[in-house]
């Protein structure tokens, strides 16, 4: 393919240039300044003097064993590149196959099983390990390594002590650990290094008060929920500042939390629920209680307030992700709404398009082959009618998807 007459964004600078072109060589980016006898045998594809930008990243997804309706929605939303944050050894055969090019989809990066501790928040839910033994960590890191996931994914109830083994084992190992903090971590052994990305803002609560919270084992999540009106920056600050100095990757997904009262994502939705597979998460999501959505307005007020109290000058440890399909986040769609929200909190549309590019790809460890548009990298592009740098809504603006140096149909 030689896409012609394009403006190529730079995520990394924020700058744009105009009037370029990109020759794209079996699914990889050749050229930026092709010469004549280097087009020949390719496809000329006129951009019209459209803006190319590098395919997003969603950084925080579920995706079910019935679910494979998801991978075109991701695609259809300019959607290339996928982390998975509860694998199984299913999203493993996808993502090979994909990397294959026997199934076509946004590349999957697959985090393990949730590592929860006894009983498991999600109860009968949940099906990743249920440790209470630090001698059992080893064995699970190793074969979920063995098995090929990306990272390993830690959740609330696990022991401290379990935690710090995991933590340990797992960079050892050489592996990735993500996910939420344990109700009963000391404040001592909050933002590890090792802990390489936080989701949610997950229990920066428990670490935001003038006194230590007591949380009830069965019943931590409903008693921390009241700790949010508490909130005081300066009892967060030294350990924020912790956080930075460890380089700890924040994922924030306000969408999560900001979507379910969201009433312009709600007419965005109401566009797409005929198709899959808004139809049928829409069924789910209009059945949950009111209560649900009040508990969401806290945490989202909550951790827009902690962006800007304390990490807009971590944008380089931020990363974009959703949760979908949880409420009102549809798969492809959410991310754009993210990146809206994280516009809102004051970074800027610059910063915004990068957390969303290369930040992705630098957490994952893949921008030699993802994150900008550069010579030897894969050919994820989007080439969009607006520019996204003075506005992050353009992302959504989508003229063509281009996937491995192939536009996708994106009915």
């Amino acid at each position: 393919m030689h896409l012609t007459n394009v403006k190529i964004v730079d995520v990394v600078s924020g700058r744009l240039y105009p009037q370029n072109e990109i020759l794209i060589t079996d699914g990889k980016i050749t050229s930026l300044k092709p010469k004549k006898r280097q087009t020949k045998n390719h496809e000329v594809i006129d951009g019209g003097g459209r803006y190319v930008i590098p395919g997003l990243f969603e950084m925080h997804a579920h995706i079910g064993p019935s679910n494979r309706n998801y991978l075109d929605t991701f695609l259809k939303y300019g959607i290339t590149n996928v982390r998975v944050m509860a694998g199984n050894e299913g999203l493993l055969a996808w993502r090979d196959s994909i990397n294959k090019e026997l199934m076509v989809g946004p590349d999957l990066f697959v985090a393990s099983p949730l590592y929860d501790g006894n009983p498991p928040l999600w109860g009968d839910n949940h099906s990743g390990p249920v440790l209470e033994n630090k001698s059992d960590v080893e064995r699970l890191v190793r074969e979920h390594q063995q098995k090929g996931y990306d990272e390993i994914k830690v959740y609330n109830r696990l022991a401290p002590d379990v935690y710090l083994e995991i933590l340990r084992v797992a960079d050892a190992a050489g592996m990735r650990v993500s996910g939420h903090i344990p109700y009963t971590l000391p404040s001592e052994n909050f933002g590890d290094p090792r802990h390489r990305s936080i989701e949610h803002l997950d229990g920066l609560i428990q670490f935001a008060l003038s006194t230590t919270p007591h949380l009830e084992h069965g019943k931590e999540e409903g008693q921390r929920l009241s700790l949010y009106p508490h909130y005081e920056k300066s009892n967060l600050a030294p350990l924020a500042h912790r956080l930075k100095q460890n380089k700890v990757w924040l994922c924030p997904t306000l969408s999560l939390y900001g979507n379910f009262n969201n009433a312009l994502v709600r007419e965005q939705l109401d566009k797409v629920k005929h198709l899959e597979p808004a139809s049928g998460l829409l069924g789910w999501w209009s059945s949950l209680p009111k209560q649900v959505g009040l508990n969401f307005k806290v945490k989202y007020d909550f951790n827009k307030q902690v962006l800007q109290d304390h990490f807009m000058d971590h944008a380089d440890y931020i990363l974009a992700g959703t949760d979908s399909p949880n409420p009102y986040n549809l798969p492809g769609l959410a991310l754009h709404q993210e990146l809206h929200y994280l516009a809102d909190a004051g970074f800027s549309d610059a910063t915004v398009l990068k957390i969303a590019t290369y930040n992705a790809a630098r957490y994952l460890g893949v921008l030699d082959e993802y994150g900008t548009v550069s010579v030897g990298k894969h050919a994820n592009l989007l080439l969009l009618d607006e520019n996204p740098l003075l506005d992050i809504r353009n992302t959504t603006k989508i003229h063509q998807v281009i996937l491995r140096g192939r536009v996708q149909d994106r009915k």
